[in-house]
């Protein structure tokens, strides 16, 4: 044979197996597709957290988070920790909040100048305090559902800050 006929046979199966393997590329099922992933490297700085004024960086979501796992634990409603208040106390209150109070999980229920809270496990009141003397430190009684600080909290109901101050 000549050798320009070599040649053009040469070309016509390199020709055929590029075909063939393009062929084979387009048509592949995605699950035998060999795909390099690159990982994103880029370089991504915190937003910077926003105050609301009271000196300390604005903690909104983290109180919603502490909020809807304290309302998974509670047994009853705010309309009945509300209700149960004012017959207690023979009012009408202006103000009911569910709170971690040192562990217990309680319905801070304000009626006139005096802060009810009441046992969000079972609806029962357990102690009665002036709003007045709110800022003085008092011996809550236990309530009948606990709350536990998985992030680790000091008590407070507070992210550990204690050792900023």
């Amino acid at each position: 044979m000549k050798t320009s006929t070599n040649i053009a046979l040469a070309a016509a199966l390199v020709g055929t197996l590029a075909v063939s393997g393009l062929v084979r590329t387009v048509y592949a099922s995605p699950a035998k597709s060999q795909v390099a992933v690159m990982p994103d490297r880029t370089i991504r700085k915190a937003a910077p957290e926003a105050s609301d004024g009271d000196g300390e960086t604005n903690d909104d979501a983290e109180e919603k988070q502490e909020s809807s796992r304290l309302q998974s634990l509670a047994k009853i409603t705010p309309q009945q920790a509300k209700a149960a208040a004012e017959a207690a106390k023979g009012g009408t209150a202006s103000r009911v909040k569910l709170e971690n109070e040192d562990g217990n999980v309680v319905y801070s229920v304000a009626i006139g100048q005096q802060e009810v809270s009441v046992d969000a496990g079972n609806g029962k009141i357990l102690q009665t305090q002036s709003l007045k003397a709110e800022g003085k430190e008092s011996v809550s009684p236990r309530s009948s559902v606990q709350f536990s600080e998985a992030a680790g909290g000091d008590g407070d109901g507070e992210t550990n800050d204690d050792a900023k101050k």
